[in-house]
């Protein structure tokens, strides 16, 4: 019983010592900037590369965010359009092989998440709990490992680098038309854009292939196309078909 009581209280005090995952995402916010600097970014526009196979298919990629939506593009040789968005409603992705797919549920959560300018300005509306799960090395650097609980969906882990507290990893996985994916995103070469420290390479891992992105241009603020965020003609065709299905029951 003795060795129990000193085992718990061990425990517990290892636990107090840890730094709240609260704490951990001020400083991550403080460290890209502030809170105020981020809340000011109300559109986003990103382009650069992009690699698969281990750089033997290399291509280009531009990502666009504003007001809760999202866009994204990657145009790779002898595949063509990889496409995928957020317009505040319907979470979809189209390309050449596989067409249209609407995403629902979880994958739908998701999309909704990542259409925010920052998940972390806003995790108390995005997710339920954040919890320092313990310390972690990410590239060979001390990181404090933090689940943080969505409202739907599985826990997502996220990764903060001790000296700078900047995200530089998460793990998460997702529901997919294939079953569930662990994807491991590695996040690095902060950049100073319009007084936000931003990533500028992006490495997703997931089924033994990994996609990597360098960004070499980042506006924020900037102005977008009108109908960037609007449904591809594709898209509402196959909402329609669901729509006229479900109709039919």
């Amino acid at each position: 019983m003795r060795f129990l009581l000193s085992l718990l209280t061990t425990c517990l005090c290892f636990a107090a010592d840890l730094p709240s995952g609260e704490s951990l995402i001020r400083k991550a916010l403080e460290g890209s900037g502030g809170e105020a600097a981020i809340a000011k970014v109300k559109t986003a526009a990103m382009s650069g590369s992009v690699e698969m196979g281990g750089g033997s298919l290399v291509g280009t990629v531009s990502v666009f965010q504003g007001s809760g939506k999202s866009y994204t593009v990657i145009e790779l040789p002898g595949i063509g359009k990889i496409e995928e968005g957020f317009d505040g409603e319907t979470a979809w992705e189209m390309n050449a092989i596989q067409g249209v797919r609407i995403k629902d549920g979880t994958e739908k959560a998701l999309a909704a998440r990542n259409a925010n300018m920052s998940v972390l300005l806003g995790w108390r509306d995005l997710y339920t709990a954040a919890t320092t799960l313990g310390e972690d090395t990410v590239d060979g650097r001390p990181a404090w490992q933090v689940e943080l609980t969505p409202k739907t969906g599985k826990p997502e882990t996220f990764y903060f680098d001790k000296e700078s507290g900047l995200p530089v990893r998460m793990t998460m996985t997702v529901a997919m038309s294939m079953g569930e994916v662990t994807v491991d995103e590695r996040i690095s070469d902060y950049r100073l854009v319009s007084g936000i420290r931003t990533p500028f390479q992006v490495v997703q891992k997931a089924m033994n292939q990994a996609l990597t992105m360098k960004f070499d241009k980042v506006e924020y603020n900037g102005t977008l196309p009108p109908d960037r965020f609007e449904l591809p003609a594709q898209v509402k065709t196959v909402l329609e078909r669901r729509k006229a299905a479900a109709a039919a029951k």
